[in-house]
Order: C-alpha cells, then sequence, then structure tokens
C-alpha cells in the first residue's frame, strides 16, 4: 500500500502546483488590466493638470473683461451723472444771471 501511497502523493502535488500556476496566471491577468486602467487614471490626470492652468488662464481673463465692462459701465454712469449736474449747474448760473 506505501508503494500506491508516493504515486498518489506525487500526483497530489502535482495537481497542486498546476492549480498554483493557474491562479498565477489568473492573477497576472487581473493584475494587467488593474495596471491598465492605472495607466489610463494617470494618462487623464496628466491631462487634467496640463489643462488646468489653461483653464485658469481662461477664468482669470474671463474675470478680468467682465470688471473691465462693470468698470466701464461704472465710469460711463459716474460721466452721466456729472454731465447732467454741469448742465443742471449751469442753467441754475443762468437763471441767476438773468435781469429781473
Amino acid at each position: 500500500m506505501r508503494i500506491l501511497s508516493f504515486p498518489a502523493a506525487l500526483w497530489s502535488l502535482g495537481r497542486k502546483v498546476e492549480e498554483l500556476l493557474a491562479l498565477q496566471r489568473t492573477t497576472r491577468e487581473a493584475l494587467e488590466v488593474v495596471n491598465s486602467r492605472l495607466r489610463a487614471l494617470e494618462d487623464r490626470m496628466v491631462y487634467l493638470e496640463a489643462n488646468q492652468d489653461k483653464l485658469v488662464g481662461e477664468a482669470r481673463s474671463a474675470a478680468s473683461a467682465a470688471s473691465t465692462a462693470v468698470a466701464g459701465a461704472v465710469i460711463s454712469d459716474v460721466v452721466t451723472r456729472l454731465t447732467r449736474l454741469e448742465m443742471h449747474t449751469e442753467e441754475i448760473g443762468k437763471r441767476l444771471q438773468a435781469p429781473e
């Protein structure tokens, strides 16, 4: 019976080695998928970081344009009001200088 147990143990050991190799292959394939996904994420992050500077520049330009437009509108309103005040002052001055 000892003679038969040795080939059986050897056969069992061979099957376990095959199972380990199959598990190793499956693990390697899964790790390759994870690695490719990580590379894709890394590429995406690099792309986003590269475009972040562009986005910040565009946001600054838009803010500058908006502030210029607001400042222009305020200046225009001030000029209009000053012009009206000057005209009103001139009218009052003419009334006061008019002969009685």
